[in-house]
This record gives C-alpha cells, sequence and structure tokens, in this order.
C-alpha cells in the first residue's frame, strides 16, 4: 500500500473511533465527510437541538507540530462555508437554528474535544 493510501485509510479508521466516541457521548450521527466546492466536513452530528459541524485532525506524533496546529484559519473558514452550504442544503436557517464547529485533536494517543471553536 502506498504512502498517500495508507494514510487515507488511517484517517477512515479514525474517523470511525471519532465518530463513535461522539454517539457514546450522547451525540446523534447525521452525516460523514459531506464535501461542497469549498471545503469538507468530517462529520456531522445532532447534539440535542444544536447541529455540531466536526473536523478531525490526527498526526501520529509532533515532529511537524500538534494536531490543532493544522486547523488553521484558513480551514476553519473553509469548514465554515462549507457548513453553511450544508445548512442551506437541508433548510436550515443559521440564524434560527443552533449550530457550532467542533475540533476533535488527536495526537498519537492524545485525544482533545474542542468545542465551538
Amino acid at each position: 500500500m502506498s504512502k498517500p493510501q495508507h494514510a487515507y485509510q488511517l484517517g477512515v479508521v479514525v474517523e470511525q473511533k471519532v465518530k463513535r466516541y461522539l454517539i457514546q457521548q450522547g451525540l446523534h450521527f447525521i452525516t460523514a465527510n459531506f464535501r461542497a466546492k469549498c471545503g469538507e466536513i468530517d462529520l456531522i452530528m445532532r447534539d440535542g437541538a444544536c447541529w455540531v459541524f466536526v473536523e478531525v485532525k490526527y498526526r501520529t506524533t509532533q515532529s511537524h507540530g500538534a494536531a490543532t496546529e493544522m486547523f488553521t484559519e484558513q480551514k476553519r473558514r473553509k469548514v465554515v462555508k462549507t457548513m453553511y452550504v450544508f445548512m442551506a442544503k437541508h433548510a436550515l436557517n443559521p440564524h434560527h437554528v443552533a449550530h457550532r464547529v467542533d475540533l476533535i485533536a488527536i495526537d498519537g494517543t492524545r485525544a482533545k474535544w474542542h468545542k465551538g471553536v
């Protein structure tokens, strides 16, 4: 398996583990890997009445930076634009529907859930 294929497969496995964890925390799974021209959202969940748009960042080591650092301002803007596309496609008015962007940052075996980034 090539390095990019391995990285992709690892990403899929990590996202599935994060999905299971969030479900255990009481969130409801809506969809994964929602794509639009402006970007992609890894997981879309519901936390009660609040829509949660989850970005998952995983680093096996911190030799090239921590997972949190990979969620740059540019990446955050892309996620927000993509979130608004999803909301428009599903007739969810962002002025009337509770929503937030969460980051799950995983460094090796240590994970941190950042709500409302």
